[in-house]
């Protein structure tokens, strides 16, 4: 069987994303929903000469999406800086600043490539809050004051060791969130770990998918 035009395809994404945008009620011609269409646009384009996602079909897209958009209906107001881990082509702190972008929002992703696309859609998406550091974590976390600290502390399809998540730990606060997405199990190597250093845990699945969940976590 022929693949369906590219034009076709990029058609089915677009309205795919339209749809899931009024699911969520969210205005067809406000800032947010043409910056998450702009987003679709550039992940599409890039797609095609690096591999930011393993396919860019909406049916592999839309519950990255609706990840997305669905956890930034919880994001904390209270929040004003945040660390992402290996963000990859964004998903879901790009959203999640689409829709808060008045947070400083900081994206350590180890991959060149992956890098350059995420201050290109930075850049193209008006997310004048937003760095991308192109280095692995412990070299950033190694370079940093041990005074700094970040509100929120994210990641995703990434699987943390024991020693990353004792340092992130050094930088939180009383009040900081992590933000763990993952699928049936805890991307962390030993999920003991967490019972042992965090509290607070609360774990949702994400609504329209079978296995994309959301936990959240404390300093105990």
């Amino acid at each position: 069987m022929l693949n369906p035009p590219k034009e076709m395809v990029e058609m089915e994404s677009k309205e795919g994303l339209k749809a899931l945008l009024t699911e969520f009620g969210i205005q067809a011609h406000s800032d947010s929903a043409s910056r998450l269409l702009k987003y679709l646009q550039l992940l599409e384009k890039w797609n095609a000469r690096i591999s930011l996602t393993a396919k860019t079909d909406w049916k592999s897209l839309e519950p990255l999406f609706r990840e997305g958009i669905w956890a930034a209906k919880s994001f904390s107001l209270e929040f004003s800086t945040q660390l992402d881990i290996g963000s990859g082509a964004g998903f879901p702190a790009i959203i999640l600043n689409i829709f808060n972008c008045q947070i400083c929002l900081e994206m350590i992703e180890s991959r060149g490539k992956k890098g350059a696309f995420l201050e290109t859609a930075a850049y193209e998406l008006g997310l004048n809050n937003v760095t991308v550091k192109t280095t692995r974590l412990e070299s950033m976390l190694a370079s940093i004051p041990a005074e700094k600290k970040w509100d929120c502390i994210s990641w995703k399809a990434v699987k943390l060791f024991d020693r990353d998540i004792l340092k992130i730990k050094e930088h939180a606060h009383a009040r900081t969130q992590f933000w763990l997405f993952h699928g049936k199990e805890y991307a962390v190597e030993n999920a003991n770990l967490l019972e042992e250093h965090f509290g607070g845990f609360s774990c949702n699945n994400v609504p329209g998918t079978k296995e994309s969940h959301l936990s959240i976590f404390s300093l105990r």
